[in-house]
């Protein structure tokens, strides 16, 4: 049976225009605290009961529990879920319409990200057998408050994370997308268009250069204490070896996969022992071997052309680095920080992870 109303679309007919614009945008469901979704296994996905669903000048209203139509799933890839004119719900890796509709014949209401591995059950990482991760469904009124949802996943009710590390082509990919090269300081990144990027020039990955392409994707860097929360269910005191090269589950030098090992509870891929990431916290660095020396202030100009920083000893203003990388072993973990390095440093082992605000609309 269609969920579309037939005595509403009457009640349209007679109503005229006014009343069919107030309804066009409509998009309701029973819990506006809540999802829209749910996702009852790691392969399936329905809309919960009692969401009422505009398409054009059709309503569409699920008095129950109605399941999703999934395509097959590919590992690592983000899905969009539309209410389409047949009255179905279907899930598709095309962003703009599923296959066999159109932009006017469907109306994309939400989405998912279908991971290569499992989330954190406890403090021991997640694993590798392909899942939804849960954390990640949103809807038109529960969801990223960036423009492009894909490849986020919500922490604890506060705030969204990426799933994956910075990859060097952002500006085609996004900020967080499976199976591309990591960001870091061997690996620049492109510049941002809005900060004069041309599709090839790139940065040096500092702090400075991390902000910035965030910013351009509505995103922001983590603070120390959302990374510590976002990374929680890794397990602790442990680095990969060696360097991961690329975003998601990969294979460590003798071939084993070693990645879900720092998986988080939210399903935060590679959150610790795999890859530094610059921070939003900045801090202060003193040296000197007496504190007259450590109180010399000096200006320094490292900030690649856009004005000095004044501040104290050789180095005085610092970047938080977060989560330890591959080759730190026990340092690893979702407290582990490092208040050493300037934001205008840049190494092979510092890359960068986005967040951003959790939007909610009743």
């Amino acid at each position: 049976m269609s969920p579309f109303d037939p005595s509403l679309e009457i009640a349209l007919e007679l109503g005229g225009a006014a009343m069919a614009r107030d309804l066009s945008g409509l998009f309701s469901k029973a819990d506006p605290d809540g999802v829209a979704f749910e996702a009852p296994t790691g392969s399936t996905v329905r809309i919960k009961a009692g969401a009422r669903i505009a398409l054009g000048l059709r309503v569409a209203t699920f008095a129950v529990a109605t399941d999703v139509q999934m395509p097959a799933l590919t590992a690592g890839t983000d899905y969009a879920i539309y209410l389409c004119g047949d009255g179905s719900l279907r899930a598709d890796a095309n962003f703009s319409a599923p296959t066999g509709f159109t932009t006017l014949t469907s109306r994309k209401i939400g989405g998912f990200h279908y991971a290569a591995g499992g989330n954190a059950a406890a403090q021991a990482g997640g694993d590798a057998t392909p899942a939804i991760n849960p954390y990640s469904l949103w809807d038109l009124k529960w969801r990223p408050s960036c423009a492009d949802p894909r490849g986020m996943a919500l922490v604890s009710g506060g705030f969204w994370c990426d799933i994956y590390l910075l990859g060097v082509d952002h500006h085609v990919n996004g900020t967080s997308r499976n199976a591309v090269t990591i960001a870091d300081g061997g690996s620049p990144p492109k510049v941002p268009a809005m900060f004069g990027g041309n599709g090839s020039s790139t940065y040096t990955l500092t702090q400075y250069a991390a902000a910035e392409i965030m910013a351009s994707h509505g995103k922001q860097l983590l603070t120390y204490g959302e990374f510590s929360v976002a990374a929680y269910g890794v397990t602790e005191a442990a680095g990969r070896g060696p360097d991961p090269v690329a975003t998601g589950l990969g294979a460590n030098n003798i071939g084993v996969n070693v990645d879900q090992k720092f998986t988080s509870r939210w399903g935060i891929i590679q959150a610790t022992g795999c890859q530094w990431i610059w921070g939003r916290d900045l801090g202060y660095r003193l040296d000197g071997a007496d504190l007259a020396a450590a109180q010399a202030y000096s200006w320094k100009a490292n900030t690649s052309g856009r004005g000095s920083v004044y501040t104290q000893s050789s180095n005085g203003l610092v970047a938080a680095l977060l989560g330890g990388g591959w080759g730190y072993g026990s340092s690893c973990g979702s407290r582990s920080s490092y208040w050493s390095y300037a934001p205008w440093y840049s190494s092979s082992s510092i890359g960068a992870r986005g967040r951003c605000d959790h939007l909610k609309h009743v």
